[in-house]
C-alpha cells in the first residue's frame, strides 16, 4: 500500500512507513480512492472546501506589505515538510523482531505535532494571497519529474484560468489541517487518521487538477 505524498511522485512509486493510518484509514478510502481523485480534478474531495465563486485573490495585501515566497517556495517548505511529518507521526514499524505501533505518547510529542498542523493551516491562506505566482522568473520544479508535468507557467494559467478552483482546495487542505488540530486538542488518533485522510484527498486532487493533470493513476486506482 502506498502513500502519496505532497511532493511529485512517479507512477508506482511510494514512500511510507508501514502506517497504521494508512492500514487502518485506507483499508475502506482506496475502495473509492478512484472516484475521489477523478472528482479531485474538478472540486475538493475533501470536506471544509470552499464554497464562494468568482476570482478569490482580489483583496490586495495592507499597504507596506508584499509577497516574497511563490507557491513553489512554499511547497517545498513549510507545506510539503509539516504535512510528511504529520503523516508519518503514526506509524507501524516491522522489524525482525516484529511489528510496534507508533503514534505520540507525551503531551510534549502532541504539542510538536499540534505546531505543525498550526503552520500548514496558515500556510493555505498564504497560498491565496494576492499576486502570489507558482515561480519566481525561470523558477523551476526541483527534482525528477515526468513529460506530462505542468511547467510553473502553464500551472500559473491553469490557476488564472479556475481562482476559485484553486482557492477551494487551499480551504480544503486548511480545514483537514484544522482537523488535525481538533483531533490532537482530543488525542484522538482514530480523528488523527481521518484528518490525515482528507489532507492526502485535498493534496493529491489539487496536483491532479494544477500540476500533473495528465499523469497516469497511480497502480490498484
Amino acid at each position: 500500500m502506498q502513500r502519496w505524498r505532497l511532493r511529485r511522485r512517479r507512477t508506482g512509486e511510494g514512500t511510507m512507513k508501514q502506517s497504521v493510518s494508512f492500514v487502518r484509514r485506507f483499508a475502506p478510502v482506496l475502495l473509492v480512492a478512484s472516484a475521489l481523485v477523478v472528482s479531485a480534478c474538478n472540486r475538493p474531495s475533501a470536506p471544509y472546501a470552499a464554497q464562494g465563486q468568482g476570482n478569490p485573490f482580489t483583496a490586495p495585501l495592507p499597504a507596506g506589505l508584499q509577497n516574497t515566497a511563490s507557491i513553489l517556495d512554499l511547497m517545498l517548505h513549510p507545506i510539503d515538510t509539516h504535512a510528511d511529518e504529520l503523516w508519518e507521526a503514526v506509524a507501524t514499524v516491522s522489524t525482525i523482531e516484529g511489528t510496534r505501533d507508533v503514534y505520540p505518547q507525551t503531551d510534549e510529542e502532541w504539542a510538536g505535532l499540534r505546531q505543525k498542523a498550526i503552520v500548514l493551516a496558515e500556510a493555505s491562506n498564504l497560498l491565496v494571497t494576492q499576486g502570489r505566482r507558482v515561480g519566481h522568473p525561470g523558477q523551476k520544479v526541483e527534482g525528477p519529474g515526468e513529460s506530462t508535468d505542468l511547467t510553473p507557467e502553464q500551472a500559473q494559467a491553469e490557476i488564472d484560468k479556475e481562482p476559485a478552483a484553486f482557492a477551494a482546495f487551499a480551504a480544503a487542505m486548511q480545514g483537514a489541517a484544522r482537523g488535525l488540530i481538533d483531533a490532537i486538542d482530543q488525542r484522538s488518533v482514530e480523528d488523527y487518521l481521518t484528518a490525515g485522510s482528507h489532507l492526502q484527498e485535498a493534496c493529491e486532487g489539487c496536483h491532479r487538477k494544477f500540476w500533473y493533470p495528465n499523469s497516469p493513476l497511480p497502480p490498484g486506482l
